[in-house]
């Protein structure tokens, strides 16, 4: 729990938080090597939310300036400047996790960085290009790079933390990746406030700063207990593991649990992960990971985003720049802090549910203010500002509610619902699917958004956020609180199994000896 039990001073509570044995007390699991870890680990999702935020913080500079370094709106190069970070997240997202299950947690976030700090050393010598396409070419090289390492991280990083975080703070522990994601989103968005100011070049060398400190303090964190387990060094493994959970404590249970999950204790080829996807109580799992992450893109967060600031001058709202900086970034950052204190508590699917509501009642009242707006003004002046407080509360609604559960938990749960053997493939394919997603709807959102009218698209996204209560009700398993073995026995019983793999005693086979999916032979 994340409050103190009854008559338990917060001091006490602290020192059981850390470990500490307090007057004589029982002992507790520690969690503070945990959190330095996951806060240096976080670094690579703070990277991630400042390459977004500085699309929206760039994009007005470069397209009011004139000479070579410019980019116009509305032209193919507005448009791969947006989307070539997205599908550089893609590629780098579908190797990352392969590279994790045989490199390691931990070189696998390192690998992450060095893209990164290409790319933000390109974008910094694109300010300085005489030619116009020299200067296209570094920007957009660099984009697409720091999508490769930002990808690649989104992977990585959740992993890690789930991996080093016990049973009962993983929700906690995991969610912290997307809150660095909104802070690193809203310093990037402040960087352009102050009549944009703070030149691009300067945001890179900001950025390549942080991308440095990043890449040394990586080196003083350890390997995941899980990974190192799972590739035969037992012995390290333990030595670890009992190092974050503290010396007092029996750790032979959570190994139990970590190894009981193993289908084989060593590296796993690329083929053969492909493989166990097809067997039923991994493809389940991994079809729900895909589905969280469907849900948590086309719900409309990237259209807020990415677009925040034109979306909010089109609902004629006066100063959007700002506004647009602290509706998105700065309710982000305070809602998923609500919701990481929430999550253990309340568990992922209550969360998830009122997260979908939230969005839903925004996007109808965002698709209202917008068909307001087209309506004729009642006066000489236009009262071009009349509707501007819907669309403000609108955004907020929206942002709080994606914060406090499709924000963060589709990234804890990619790791949670599938066995540690397949984690690194599954959660590749799923982290690809999630930025070539992204990718889609940066690309075509305007275009959507021409053929069915602002409103009528922003009605749709709440259409696609009523679905998601139902497949979150109806399909998705809690996971709060159970072990990886708990929750894979989940998908052994779950009801709809006995349809897609109807063979008798399968809960009682291995893996390798369950029915495919696809298996014509499975009847």
């Amino acid at each position: 729990h994340n409050v103190p039990p009854p008559n338990t001073s917060r001091t006490t509570y602290m020192k059981q938080w850390l470990g500490i044995n307090a007057n004589g007390g029982t002992r507790h699991p520690r969690f503070v090597l945990v959190a330095v870890f996951s806060l240096v680990a976080c670094l690579g999702a703070f990277l991630m939310g400042f390459n977004v935020g500085f699309v929206t913080q760039t994009m007005d500079e470069l397209n009011s300036t004139n000479g070579s370094a410019s980019i116009k709106s509305a032209t193919a190069e507005s448009s791969a400047f947006s989307a070539l970070f997205p599908l550089g997240a893609l590629v780098g997202g579908l190797f990352a996790g392969w590279a994790s299950d045989n490199f390691g947690r931990k070189p696998a976030i390192m690998i992450g960085a060095v893209p990164q700090l290409l790319g933000w050393v390109a974008i910094a010598e694109a300010h300085l290009a005489p030619k116009h396409w020299a200067f296209l070419t570094l920007i957009l090289v660099g984009r697409f790079l720091a999508g490769l390492g930002a990808g690649w991280n989104s992977l990585c990083v959740p992993v890690y933390i789930t991996e080093i975080s016990p049973i009962n703070k993983r929700g906690f522990f995991g969610s912290w990746n997307q809150l660095f994601v909104t802070i690193g989103l809203l310093v990037a968005l402040s960087l352009g406030i102050p009549q944009h100011n703070f030149h691009y070049f300067y945001v890179a060398i900001v950025a390549i700063g942080i991308t440095a400190v990043f890449m040394v303090t990586m080196l003083f964190i350890e390997e995941s207990p899980v990974w190192l387990l799972s590739h035969g060094r037992s012995e390290k493994g333990e030595k670890v593991l009992q190092r974050l959970r503290g010396s007092h404590i029996d750790v032979s249970k959570e190994i139990d649990d970590i190894t009981g999950n193993l289908i084989q204790p060593e590296k796993i080829s690329l083929h053969r992960s492909l493989i166990q996807l097809g067997h039923c109580s991994v493809m389940v799992p991994f079809l729900l990971s895909l589905g969280v992450m469907f849900f948590q893109q086309f719900g409309g967060i990237n259209a807020l985003a990415y677009y925040a600031s034109q979306e909010l001058q089109k609902a004629k709202v006066a100063n959007y720049h700002i506004v647009s900086s602290f509706t998105v970034g700065g309710t982000e950052v305070v809602f998923t802090i609500v919701g990481i204190l929430l999550v253990e508590r309340l568990g992922r699917k209550v969360l998830l549910i009122t997260s979908s509501v939230g969005m839903m009642v925004s996007c109808v009242m965002l698709g209202v203010d917008l068909y307001l707006v087209t309506l004729p003004a009642s006066d000489s002046n236009g009262e071009a500002k009349r509707y501007s407080p819907l669309a403000i509360t609108s955004f907020v609604i929206y942002n709080a509610a994606f914060s406090v559960g499709w924000g963060p938990l589709p990234w804890v749960m990619m790791s949670e619902l599938v066995p540690t053997s397949v984690r690194g493939v599954s959660t590749g394919i799923a982290t690809a699917f999630n930025w070539g997603s992204v990718a889609l709807i940066t690309f075509a959102v305007t275009y959507y958004e021409n053929a069915v009218t602002p409103y009528g698209m922003w009605f749709s996204f709440g259409g696609i956020s009523l679905i998601s209560i139902f497949f979150v009700v109806f399909l998705v398993p809690e996971t709060k609180g159970r072990s990886m073995d708990e929750i894979q026995q989940v998908f052994e019983t779950f009801s709809y199994r006995r349809y897609l793999c109807p063979s008798k005693r399968e809960s009682e086979s291995s893996p390798d000896e369950e029915p495919l999916l696809f298996d014509s032979k499975a009847t």
